[in-house]
C-alpha cells in the first residue's frame, strides 16, 4: 500500500510539475477597422469539459468589480479531432466546454473594447480604441484556464504593419512594427502589463534617471512628453530618497489624454502596477509645458505603491483572486501608508494631516461605526463607489503612520521613524515570500523598530465612534 501510494505521489507531483513548466500561447490579432480584438491561446491538451476559461472581474488596487465578460464573444474551443466547440459561459465570470468526449489545444475568442469604453465609466477601468490608437490594460481583455494561472505565457501581438509596439513588459524607444513577442513567466505578469499600439503613441526615456525610466503616452491634444518625464524624475527620486533604494528594474508612466465620450464617463483615477502606472485624463488636464510649481503628488503615490503594497502586502492582495474582488482587510495600509510616505515624506506637505482629519470628522455615521479592519472589507469592492469609504480608508491609514512616526522617533530619540515600520514589511515580505496576515503587521513593525506599537496600533483598528 506504501509504494503504491508513494507512485500515486509521484505521479502527482510529475503533473503539477508539467503544468507549471509548459508554456501558453497567447496571440492578440488587431485589425485597425474593427472594434475589437481577437486573442486566441495555445496549450497541451486538455479535456475539453475540464476547461474553464475565465475572464477576471477585478484587478489589484481596484477595489472594484468589473463585469469583463459583457465584452467577451465568439468563444470557441479546438478539439484535436477538427471540431470547433461554442463555449458557453458558466455560473461565474467563465466559459465552459461541455463535450467530454474532446481533447481542445486551442481557444480563442473576441473582445470588444470601443464597447467596453463605452459602457466603463469609470477611463481607469477600461482598454481603448481610437483612431490610431489602441492602449490594451492587460487584465481587461486577457483570460486564463483555471488551475493554469502559473504557467509560463509566450505573447505574441499582430497588429497593423505601420504600427509600433510598445509595453511596459520590455520598455524601449525603439519599437517593433507590426508584430512582436514577450515572455512571462505566469498570468499575473501578464494580467498586469499595458501594452501601447500605434502611430500616435508617443514615447521618451528620462536620461538621468538610475533606473530605465520611460513615458509613454497617447493624447488628443498638444502634450509635453518631457515634461510627464521630468516630473517623474522629480518623483522617483523622492522615494528613493525616503527608502533609500528602487525595487523596480524599470518604470513606465502611461498616459492617456482623452476627449470625453460623454458627459457620464469619469477621467481622473489612476491605476499603479507592478513597473509601471496609468493615468486616463481628460484633455483639459494635458501636461503641455514646463511648470516649476507643478502637482507631483499624483505621480509620487502612484509610483510609491511599487514598494507598498506591490512588494509587500496583506492577505487578499496576493496571491490575487481574478474571478471576484477579493476581501482585503489592509486596504487602509495600501492606500493610507503611501499617503503619508508621499504627502506628508517626500513632498513635505505636512498640512495633509488637517484634510485626513477633517475627512474623518465629516464621515458619516455608518463610516464612522466601523472598525478599520470592517471599513477596509467594506472597501474591498466599493472604494470609489462611494469615494468617502476610499478617503477615509486612507485617511485613517495615514493618521495611524503618523501616530506609529510619532512614537517611534520619540521612543528612539529620532533615531528611528515610521520608514523603519514600513521598511521592516518589506524586508518580512522578501525573506517570507507571503501575504502577511492581519495580526502579524503589529509585530512586524514592533520588532523593525524596537518599539512596542501595540497601544498606537490597537487604538487605530477601532470604530471613530466609540
Amino acid at each position: 500500500m506504501k509504494k503504491i501510494n508513494f507512485f500515486y505521489f509521484l505521479i502527482i507531483i510529475c503533473f503539477n510539475m508539467s503544468v507549471s513548466q509548459n508554456r501558453i500561447v497567447y496571440t492578440l490579432n488587431h485589425t485597425t477597422n474593427s472594434g475589437k480584438i481577437n486573442i486566441e491561446m495555445e496549450f497541451d491538451t486538455l479535456k475539453a469539459n475540464f476547461i474553464k476559461l475565465v475572464i477576471p472581474r477585478s484587478g489589484p488596487g481596484t477595489y472594484d468589480l468589473t463585469n469583463y465578460l459583457a465584452f467577451v464573444s465568439d468563444v470557441n474551443g479546438y478539439s484535436t479531432s477538427g471540431k470547433t466547440l461554442k463555449g458557453l459561459i458558466g455560473d461565474g465570470s467563465y466559459f465552459i466546454f461541455e463535450e467530454k468526449d474532446e481533447m481542445l489545444n486551442k481557444i480563442s475568442y473576441e473582445v470588444d473594447v470601443k464597447k467596453m469604453e463605452l459602457d466603463l465609466l469609470g477611463a481607469f477601468a477600461s482598454s481603448k480604441m481610437r483612431e490610431d490608437y489602441l492602449g490594451i490594460l492587460g487584465y481587461s481583455v486577457f483570460g486564463f484556464i483555471e488551475g493554469y494561472q502559473k504557467n509560463g505565457i509566450i505573447l505574441k501581438i499582430n497588429t497593423n504593419k505601420n504600427w509600433p509596439i510598445f509595453s511596459t513588459l520590455r520598455p524601449a524607444i525603439d519599437r517593433n512594427k507590426g508584430v512582436d513577442t514577450y515572455e512571462v513567466d505566469n498570468f499575473d505578469i501578464l494580467a498586469d502589463a499595458q501594452f501601447l499600439l500605434g502611430n500616435e503613441v508617443q514615447v521618451y526615456q528620462v536620461k538621468e534617471s538610475k533606473i530605465p525610466l520611460f513615458v509613454a503616452a497617447y493624447a488628443e491634444t498638444p502634450i509635453s512628453v518631457e515634461e510627464i518625464g521630468r516630473r517623474g524624475l522629480l518623483s522617483l527620486n523622492g522615494l528613493e530618497d525616503y527608502f533609500g533604494y528602487i525595487p523596480m528594474p524599470h518604470y513606465t508612466m502611461c498616459y492617456e489624454f482623452l476627449k470625453p465620450l460623454s458627459e457620464h464617463h469619469s477621467y481622473g483615477f489612476s491605476m499603479e502596477h507592478l513597473n509601471s502606472m496609468t493615468a486616463s485624463l481628460n484633455i483639459s488636464n494635458a501636461i503641455k509645458e514646463y511648470d516649476e510649481n507643478a502637482r507631483i503628488g499624483g505621480i509620487v503615490h502612484h509610483m510609491g505603491h511599487s514598494w507598498l503594497p506591490l512588494r509587500s502586502y496583506g492577505t487578499g492582495y496576493r496571491p490575487f483572486e481574478w474571478q471576484t474582488a477579493p476581501i482585503i482587510e489592509t486596504i487602509w495600509l495600501n492606500e493610507g501608508f503611501i499617503w503619508y510616505v508621499s504627502f506628508y515624506n517626500v513632498l513635505g506637505f505636512k498640512r495633509i494631516l488637517n484634510f485626513f482629519n477633517s475627512t474623518i470628522d465629516e464621515a458619516p455615521e455608518y463610516i464612522q461605526d466601523k472598525s478599520l479592519k470592517d471599513l477596509s472589507i467594506l472597501g474591498s469592492t466599493q472604494y470609489s463607489m462611494d469615494f468617502r469609504i476610499g478617503k477615509n480608508l486612507f485617511s485613517r491609514g495615514a493618521l495611524l503612520a503618523h501616530d506609529l512616526d510619532v512614537l517611534i522617533q520619540k521612543e528612539t530619540k529620532g533615531v528611528k521613524s515610521f520608514k523603519d515600520a514600513i521598511l521592516g514589511l518589506l524586508k518580512w515580505t522578501e525573506v517570507n515570500k507571503r501575504a502577511f496576515e492581519y495580526n502579524e503587521i503589529e509585530s512586524i513593525m514592533s520588532k523593525s523598530t524596537s518599539v512596542d506599537l501595540s497601544k498606537v496600533w490597537n487604538k487605530w483598528q477601532k470604530p471613530i465612534r466609540n
